[in-house]
């Protein structure tokens, strides 16, 4: 493999044998590919195309290179060539990706292939986590710094500017994600031993607390807002969400174990996978709590996150990316949520099969 390069198209279309739902499998090759963390931007602004990761061979300790696709399957290329590339994340406003390598922030276009190291901070000795503001003025990341103490580190995509925002105890506090709205910071932290959920802005200010007493599963911002969705922890088996200053969370759905979920942008749909037992990707309405499966990913869902589906919706809202390794290899899958299903589950207008599904 090799930078710049475009490959044939591996795509395998078909047809969920349980729900109808049209399905891409869009890597196809014998090495593993891995969608992108489901709480940050993968997605190019117009949802035509998305990034992801391959390993370079087929070896455990294999490299990791970046790719991007078009959401129809054609235009695979290889972005990028380099060992120990992480955080890797969309701008929104232009066609490149940012990225840190040896404690480094660097971006490659996605048209031209170029790549050029756009900040190298003081004092930062490792970086890990990625992420980046709506508006793509500021990249962020989780840094241990020279001193051995943890950060969240702000650097603006021009290169102009690197602020550590927040520094603590190692271990003490992690960043989470950014809002795509631009309310600002995810983070937890522990406060006289208590884990804390809270929002900061882009400064680094804190804008309030979620909770000190509740924990998620897994959770990530509703959609543009500053509200955080999320998985309840066994033995609750329920999609919440929460607001600052609320402490306790308000149920959205109930019923099967929600496990990673995501959200559209504006809100009101979010998708999840499931386990124990899987019960598929749920398209879930936010208003209503209503829901029903998406498709069956048939992931192993053991504790390699390649396991696990990680499903996340493109910025219009009309195709769920995916991991699965049902073929024994992790793979990238698309799942095409059609008009009048999002309709059926608005309504609760379901067919007698959709119900028995359900």
């Amino acid at each position: 493999m090799a930078k710049g390069t475009t490959y044939n198209h591996e795509r395998i279309e078909f047809v969920d044998a349980r729900t109808g739902v049209r399905l891409m499998q869009v890597t196809s090759f014998p090495t593993m590919s891995m969608a992108l963390p489901y709480f940050e931007r993968n997605f190019t602004s117009d949802s035509k195309s998305f990034i992801f990761v391959s390993q370079r061979e087929a070896r455990r300790d294999a490299p990791w290179d970046l790719f991007r696709v078009d959401t129809d399957g054609t235009n695979l290329t290889q972005l990028t060539e380099c060992e120990g590339g992480a955080g890797f994340v969309m701008s929104p406003r232009d066609d490149c990706v940012y990225f840190h390598r040896q404690a480094r922030l660097w971006r490659v276009d996605i048209h031209t292939f170029r790549q050029e190291e756009i900040s190298a901070p003081h004092g930062v000795a490792s970086m890990g986590g990625g992420a980046i503001s709506p508006d793509g003025v500021y990249y962020f990341a989780q840094v241990t710094t020279a001193h051995d103490t943890g950060g969240i580190l702000r650097i603006r995509t021009d290169g102009s500017e690197a602020t550590l925002i927040a520094e603590g105890e190692r271990g003490s506090f992690a960043m989470h994600s950014v809002s795509p709205g631009g309310e600002g910071l995810l983070l937890w932290q522990m406060r006289e031993g208590k884990k804390t959920w809270l929002l900061l802005d882009h400064d680094g200010n804190e804008r309030g607390v979620y909770t000190s007493s509740y924990d998620f599963a897994h959770c990530t911002f509703l959609g543009s807002t500053e509200r955080v969705q999320g998985c309840a922890l066994p033995p609750q088996r329920a999609l919440v969400q929460i607001g600052l200053g609320e402490e306790q969370p308000t149920p959205i759905a109930q019923g099967v174990y929600f496990w990673h979920s995501a959200s559209t942008l504006d809100g009101e749909w979010i998708v999840s996978d499931t386990n124990w037992p899987d019960e598929g990707l749920q398209l879930v309405h936010v208003p209503t709590g209503r829901y029903r499966p998406l498709c069956y990913p048939r992931s192993s869902q053991g504790h390699p996150q390649w396991t696990h589906p990680h499903p996340q919706f493109s910025p219009d809202g009309r195709v769920v990316l995916f991991n699965s390794d049902r073929t024994g290899i992790c793979q990238i899958y698309l799942a095409f949520v059609p008009d009048d299903l999002r309709e059926r589950v608005r309504t609760g207008q379901l067919s007698v099969q959709e119900r028995r599904v359900w």
